[in-house]
């Protein structure tokens, strides 16, 4: 949920022109630099013309063409890279189907060269998939004796739509954080999750399959990237703190060599609590759609019509094809009833689906390192402060911090977790590798 900061400059209805700017720029799924890029202020300016909005008046319709277009900005071509083999042969995962160097990416102004990985996954019934993603390593220092010690990135929800992949993303999603690690050396591994950029439905929010994205992220990278460490340690936020926790507690009993320990922001833990959370609260309504079908690419048995009003299954074209950012927009307007049905909280196939893909009710291999924002409006931190003490109930070695003041995300004003606590972060990882 890492862009979902955006969402809060998008359901003012009334912005100046600056403003403006800055709400297309907010609907981009992605991290994007702090100067705005005359290409997207051309294509926002483009898009007021059309619609007839003035500076001073943009009502919903107006700020979703804008989502629609700051999309269309950052993406990148889908290309036959990410067609799997048709039948896909089978191989264990994190099999490497093909690589491919590109430097498409741009990441605070500056190029970004990075290999894209498709490579054999696992769905949570164990079928055989391929999943993408992409390796990053430092290019301005040679390679240090050992090879390069990897941060393996699962982020937070973009979409559920194939072109929400980060790695189709021309800024890849929140590549400034990415550079981050970069900047000391290591290198980032960074899934896409199997079904954003491949072919196939992506089963958002489950655990198993999460969990198999990234145990096969890390094994293909070290067959496309020669030179990497056998040492890695994993970071999630949001979406991706919850998979990054459902992994810790497959590695348990089905161990990837290396793994030294997560660090998870604001995990989307206790599913059930969040869903209601975000279906009743301005202006995270989006999230209800996207977790309804997601819920039922993953379970056929699940019925988005059963979860959501008729008039948000109207709307469903910005969930399947935009990104959060369309998402947010297109679903600006409801919350609560005008948004989910009874059976939202009720059904029991969706809500079996919520409590079975939720982390933190068992032990996991540590250590952890869990950050949670005290202003986080989108994981509350009373719901997860529980979530730590459930988890540190199981054995599991967890740090536990939270920072005052910190948001989900960083927008305008506000400072997101992964920002305002990257230094702790860094400093947390260089100890889990220079640990014996």
């Amino acid at each position: 949920m890492r862009s979902v900061r955006h969402a809060l400059l998008t359901g003012v209805r009334r912005l100046s022109l600056a403003a403006a700017v800055g709400a297309v720029l907010a609907t981009v799924p992605a991290t994007v630099s702090a100067t705005v890029p005359a290409t997207v202020s051309a294509t926002v300016s483009a898009t007021v013309s059309a619609t007839g909005a003035n500076a001073d008046d943009c009502d919903q319709a107006c700020q979703i063409d804008w989502a629609w277009a700051a999309q269309r900005q950052n993406a990148l071509p889908r290309t036959a890279f990410y067609d799997a083999p048709d039948p896909l042969p089978w191989a264990p995962g994190g099999t490497l189907i093909r690589a491919k160097t590109t430097s498409d990416y741009v990441v605070e102004g500056k190029p970004v060269e990075a290999v894209r990985v498709l490579y054999h996954s696992r769905t949570s019934r164990g079928r055989d998939v391929a999943a993408s993603g992409v390796v990053l390593v430092p290019q301005d220092r040679p390679r240090p004796a050992g090879g390069w010690k990897v941060v393996v990135d699962a982020h937070g929800a973009s979409g559920i739509a194939a072109g929400c992949a980060p790695s189709l993303m021309r800024d890849l999603y929140h590549g400034n954080q990415m550079v981050r690690f970069l900047e000391q050396g290591y290198a980032v591994v960074a899934p896409d999750y199997a079904g954003l950029g491949t072919t196939g439905r992506p089963e958002l929010l489950n655990k198993a399959a999460a969990a198999e994205d990234i145990a096969g992220a890390v094994r293909s990278a070290r067959q496309a990237v020669p030179g990497l460490s056998g040492e890695w340690v994993l970071w999630g936020h949001s979406q991706g703190g919850g998979a990054a926790l459902a992994f810790a507690e497959r590695q348990l009993t089905r161990p990837v060599p290396g793994y030294r320990g997560v660090v998870v922001t604001s995990p989307a833990a206790d599913l059930p609590t969040l869903a209601a959370h975000v279906a009743t609260t301005v202006p995270y309504g989006g999230f209800a759609p996207l977790l309804a079908q997601g819920a039922a690419y993953s379970d056929p048995a699940i019925d988005v019509g059963r979860l959501l009003t008729p008039v948000a299954v109207a709307r469903m074209d910005g969930a399947r094809n935009g990104c959060l950012g369309v998402a947010t927009a297109v679903y600006a307007d409801l919350t609560g009833p005008a948004l989910i049905q009874p059976g939202y909280s009720g059904d029991p196939r969706f809500t079996r689906y919520l409590r079975d893909n939720s982390v933190g009710q068992k032990r996991v291999a540590g250590p952890v390192l869990f950050l949670q924002g005290g202003a986080d409006t989108v994981t509350p931190e009373s719901v997860n402060t529980k979530v730590a003490a459930e988890l540190r109930g199981t054995g599991s070695q967890v740090t536990y911090r939270v920072y005052d003041g910190l948001e989900h995300d960083t927008y305008g004003a506000a400072t997101g977790i992964d920002d305002g606590a990257m230094a702790d972060i860094l400093a947390w990882v260089g100890a889990r590798f220079a640990a014996r």
